[in-house]
Order: C-alpha cells, then structure tokens, then sequence
C-alpha cells in the first residue's frame, strides 16, 4: 500500500489547529461586559460590607462569632441568589465545623432583592430546590435594604446545640421572608 506524503502537510494541518484553538478565545471575548463572578466576594462592596456588619453585631449580641467561611459554600439557590454577588461567612461552632454558614447577596435595590427573596423561597419551599437539602432542614431567609441573607440548618446532622441560635439571633437582622411548606 502506498501512502502519499504531501511536504509541509502536518505542518499546515498543526497550522490549521492553532488558528482555530485561538480564534475561540477571540470570538469569546465579543466585547460584552464581564459576567459577575459567582463565587464569595474577596473585597466586599461598600452594600455587602455594611451588611456584612451589621449581620457580625446581630450575632456576637448573641455570643455567636462570625468569620468569612475559608472554604468554599454553595447552598441550594434560585436562578436570581445564583447570579448575585455573595459572601458567605460562617458562625465558629466548636462541637460542628462543618456547618454554620451564613449567605449574603446583594441587589441593585431592596425592590429587587424582594424579588430575588421571594424566588429563593418558593424555591427552597417545594419542587427542585427542596430536595436539595435534608427533609428537616430549617431555612432562614430575611431581607435588608438590597441584602438578601440565607442560613440552614438540620437537627439530624447538626452536632452543635448552637445550630438553632443562629437562626434566632438572625430574628433581629431585616425583615423575615416566609418559606411555603
């Protein structure tokens, strides 16, 4: 059998690769603002840092410390809580490290923070989102100006007594968001 070399080919078809491999990041990149990042926030809007302190003051009235969480925390949220700028902190339990975590997002305006609060709890409140979490999970939701916050926690895997106390001092932080059952 006799195979037909054409000179340069490999190199023309390497060519060919290259062009097309970085044509893709240039055709990406069409000029469109950058989507906001969905991960927590490392330098916190001025909106984000007066929640943040007032969500730090509801709590230590409580004895309860809050941290920025060091690693990595996505609940179970709405398309509009998905795609808002975030943090997450996390109360110290000494008895249950692994939970504790306290989401804020923020929104241009209360009016849409409302909006994206009131689809985070039909959300959590049946269907795709409730079985996200455990059958007895417990939800806090409240509302702050254009701060959105969302804490949960479940009796069967919280090995803390404190677990319920945050949910009570968050009583106190804005305005609560009833969850459908």
């Amino acid at each position: 059998m006799m195979s037909l070399r054409l000179p340069g080919a490999r190199l023309a078809g390497l060519a060919l690769v290259l062009v097309l491999v970085g044509g893709c990041g240039i055709a990406a990149n069409d000029g469109a603002a950058p989507t906001p990042a969905i991960t927590p926030q490392a330098s916190l809007s001025p909106t984000l840092q007066l929640c943040w302190n007032e969500l730090t003051t509801t709590l230590a009235t409580a004895g309860l410390p809050l941290l920025h969480a060091s690693s990595p925390v996505r609940p179970g949220e709405s398309p509009l809580l998905t795609a808002a700028p975030r943090t997450v902190g996390q109360v110290i339990l000494p008895a249950d490290p692994d939970h504790g975590y306290i989401v804020l997002y923020e929104f241009p305006d209360p009016a849409s923070g409302y909006t994206a609060a009131q689809q985070q709890a039909a959300y959590i409140g049946g269907g795709e989102g409730r079985v996200q979490f455990l059958p007895d999970s417990q939800f806090t939701l409240r509302q702050d100006g254009s701060c959105v916050l969302f804490y949960s926690w479940a009796p069967s895997v919280s090995t803390d007594p404190r677990s319920p106390d945050i949910a009570t001092a968050l009583q106190t932080f804005g305005f609560g968001i009833s969850i459908p059952r």
